[in-house]
């Protein structure tokens, strides 16, 4: 099935989005939001039978963006929708440790053009844990395609997401599927990830292991009335032409808070990549208005490239890189990137039914031939299960 976006379906989301926000108003939350949030559990045994628990889960994200710019001193306008995920999957617990989870991407196409079938695997894999295991309280060993947690951002998944889009630092590091080894392990109230993964890319599966492997080890504990998220990969790999890991290493420091209807995420990342080196700063405050209905949230972001065409990374871009390439203009990369975001997240029912808006500024200065500033106005719903 494919759509061409237009105006017409625009306007139609956004009556029926205004529709639910109208019913839902300042209440309780529906009962049928409700259901939401139990109805993948479809089966759940005991410890004496093979198969503990059966669930499905599926989400649906959908945004809308117009963005006014300039690109190397040329101006531009317009805007476009996007079917940015749609993902359904199944987890299966057996034999009392054993878990097999495999998610499929459905989306396809992209920018202002959607077709639904197939597109990869989000994550597939089997894994085993139990408590007190290999000297830990808990610990989780599996082989497969996992998401990489690397950074603040990333660690949280894109079902809870305070912004429309991530950070685009998060994105240079973060968004990838690597195939490989992860343990997942607890002691006295520290979380350890440790990976081996394969630098090989699979755009659709597991990878194979022809180009080396990569690293990782991460640490969140809590200190200072907040959490503390600690990560580090070592993929020593910056210069191949086909890898999923482009960078040396790069490591990242996380800390987060709460402060009653207000929290903070803070993310410092720094890296070697060759001779580009990015460097970045995140800073996102949130505030409830209205408790656990209407949220404020707002995002500084700044990233430097000790090359004068490093950040960031165009492939991962969205917003007004989108609506630049559409147009037929340079989509930007430079030595300084800077953002500034506001947007409101409206919840019917948590994070398995909102709604989102936001304002965003951005600013890419360093190669006067790839320059990049401009704002984008944001429209997404989002649901999962």
């Amino acid at each position: 099935m494919s759509s061409r976006s237009s105006g017409t379906h625009t306007l139609a989301a956004a009556i029926v989005l205004l529709s639910f926000l109208a019913q839902a108003a300042w209440g309780d939350t529906p009962e049928w939001a409700n259901k939401l949030k139990s109805m993948g559990k479809v089966y759940s045994g005991d410890e004496s039978s093979v198969v503990q628990d059966v669930k499905i889960f599926g989400r649906a994200h959908g945004q809308w963006n117009y963005s006014d710019g300039d690109s190397a001193g040329n101006s531009f306008n317009g805007s476009g929708e996007e079917l940015r995920r749609l993902r359904g999957g199944v987890s299966i617990s057996f034999l009392n440790g054993f878990t097999a989870l495999g998610r499929m991407n459905l989306e396809q196409g992209g920018f202002g053009f959607t077709e639904i079938g197939f597109e990869s695997w989000d994550e597939l894999y089997l894994q085993y844990g139990r408590k007190g295991w290999l000297g830990f309280d808990e610990a989780t060993i599996g082989y497969g395609r996992y998401k990489l947690l690397f950074g603040g951002e990333e660690h949280q998944s894109s079902k809870r997401i305070k912004t429309i889009e991530r950070s685009a630092i998060n994105n240079r590091f973060g968004s990838t599927r690597p195939t490989g080894v992860m343990m997942n392990a607890a002691n006295d109230g520290v979380e350890y990830i440790f990976g081996v993964w394969s630098r090989e890319p699979d755009e659709r599966g597991w990878a194979n292991w022809d180009e080396g492997v990569a690293v990782q080890a991460s640490a969140t504990f809590g200190a200072l009335d907040g959490e503390w998220i600690l990560d580090f990969v070592y993929a020593d790999h910056a210069d191949a032409a086909d890898t999923v890991f482009d960078y040396d290493w790069a490591g990242s420091v996380t800390y987060n808070r709460d402060f009653g209807r207000a929290s903070l995420l803070t993310n410092v990342t720094f890296s070697e990549a060759g001779d580009v080196d990015p460097l970045g700063v995140v800073v996102l405050p949130t505030y409830y208005i209205v408790p656990d209905k209407l949220e404020a949230a707002f995002r500084y972001q700044w990233a430097q490239s000790s090359a004068d065409t490093g950040v960031p990374r165009s492939s991962s871009s969205r917003g007004i890189r989108r609506v630049a390439s559409k147009e037929g203009f340079s989509t930007g990369n430079g030595e300084n990137y800077h953002a500034l975001y506001a947007g409101l997240n409206y919840y019917l029912a948590g994070d398995n039914v909102k709604l989102m808006t936001g304002l965003e500024y951005e600013t890419i200065t360093g190669d006067s031939s790839r320059e990049l500033d401009g704002l984008t106005f944001w429209l997404a719903a989002r649901i999962y299960f």
